[in-house]
This record gives C-alpha cells, sequence and structure tokens, in this order.
C-alpha cells in the first residue's frame, strides 16, 4: 500500500465510524444492535491505529518486508519437499 492509498482508507475508515456514531445515537434502545456498533467501533478503531501505524514506518522497511514475504512464499515448505521426494 502506498501513502496515498493509505490516507484514503484512513479517510473512508474515519467516515465510517462518524456514520456508525451517529447510528448509535438512534439506536441507543436497542441493546443488541448497541452493542454491535460499540463492536463495529472498536474493530474500525483499531484498523485506524495499524493503518497510522503503516504511514509512521519509512517506506524502505515496507518495501523489505514486503521482499522478505514474497521470497518466504516462494520457498517451498519442509512438508512439500517430503512430498516430492516420497513421490
Amino acid at each position: 500500500m502506498n501513502r496515498r492509498e493509505i490516507l484514503k482508507e484512513i479517510d473512508a475508515t474515519l467516515d465510517q465510524l462518524i456514520k456508525n456514531a451517529a447510528a448509535l445515537k438512534d439506536v441507543a434502545d436497542d441493546t443488541h444492535l448497541s452493542a454491535a456498533l460499540h463492536k463495529t467501533q472498536e474493530s474500525l478503531l483499531a484498523h485506524l491505529v495499524h493503518l497510522d501505524d503503516f504511514l509512521d514506518k519509512p517506506p524502505k522497511a515496507q518495501n523489505e518486508k514486503r521482499v522478505l514475504l514474497t521470497e518466504l512464499s516462494k520457498k517451498p515448505t519442509t512438508r512439500h519437499k517430503r512430498a516430492k521426494q516420497t513421490l
């Protein structure tokens, strides 16, 4: 994710948090719906913090992590190696 995409996602998440806050006022009498919306809000806040962490990291560190994950996903697992050896 580049910086622009992260900021766009942060903006969308903030919009959803605001919409849910308004909805919480409307459903204050319904405890089940209110509880569900509170959990959704917590999840959105966690997502927001996660996105903020991406902004704090320098792009180089993100690229290094992406390269490492790509390399790891290409390497066959030990179990996969054993399966090939037995065939």
